[in-house]
């Protein structure tokens, strides 16, 4: 009976500002999960929470709990260290207005479909003749420091373009393409390296750069092996490889749909 009497006091006194309050301590919940997720730091985090477990069940134990409670501030400088990357993708998005903000959300579905098969046949036709690519497709994550390593563009994506780009006699052809919306920014580009100790000593240089890429932002880079024909998608630090046309195609529009309904909706994901 105590116990309801101290509920119906509560709900009693709940304004809305309470109300607003939980919503956002719940997105800010949501959007840290959304970014251990996308940077697979899970088992990172679970250790940190075992060492700070570890730290208030060893009080009994004075001169190990003061070494460890001495390691807390160096360890804290560490993860950002680590996290660097991940940290600056969430300020980006912050800066851009987030979930506010897509790439894509001047685009329309039908020019959103037309670009995404642009990309496919330009992809499909590389993967028939054994022609080396990298094609990045942005979404929210700027990517100005990846176009100023390349060659400004700034025309119209087309299956054309992208196989004069890619042409092995083409001064362009040895780097990646940076595609934003419609538009294709820059050849050329320098992408970043990853340095993940799980990946195999036989995987491609392209396949890192695309994986370096997809680690550090929420970009979606499409690469074709220049030695296999094979076709794979890197974004979100992992890497689909062997995918056939019709999956890249609805791989790309899943990816593009599930941001905008982002953009829309907040945190709620289909």
């Amino acid at each position: 009976m105590k116990r309801l009497e101290t509920a119906l006091e509560l709900f009693q006194n709940f304004r809305l500002l309470d109300a607003v309050d939980i919503l956002l301590v719940a997105l800010l919940v949501y959007q840290l999960l959304l970014l251990m997720r996308r940077s697979r730091s899970v088992s990172l985090v679970k250790g940190v929470l075992l060492v700070l477990f570890i730290v208030l069940v060893t009080t009994w134990f004075p001169t190990f709990n003061w070494l460890l409670s001495r390691l807390i501030l160096p360890g804290t400088i560490a993860l950002v260290v680590i996290f660097q990357p991940e940290l600056r993708m969430a300020l980006e998005r912050l800066g851009r207005g987030g979930w506010l903000g897509d790439v894509l959300e001047r685009v329309s579905v039908d020019e959103r479909q037309w670009v995404i098969n642009e990309v496919v046949d330009a992809v499909c036709s590389f993967a028939e003749k054994r022609i080396g690519a990298l094609i990045v497709l942005q979404r929210t994550s700027s990517l100005l420091d990846v176009t100023r390593t390349g060659k400004t563009i700034n025309a119209r994506v087309s299956s054309e373009l992208l196989a004069t780009i890619f042409n092995p006699t083409s001064p362009l052809h040895d780097g990646a393409v940076v595609v934003r919306g419609e538009t294709l920014v820059a050849a050329a580009c320098v992408l970043p390296h990853s340095e993940s100790p799980s990946l195999s000593a036989t995987t491609g240089m392209r396949h890192r750069a695309a994986l370096g890429l997809s680690e550090r932002t929420d970009a979606v880079v499409v690469v074709v092996s220049e030695e296999t024909g094979g076709i794979s998608l890197a974004v979100e630090g992992s890497l689909s490889p062997h995918l056939a046309r019709t999956q890249l195609s609805e791989r790309l529009m899943e990816l593009f749909e599930a941001e905008h309904e982002q953009t829309r909706f907040f945190f709620w994901r289909k």
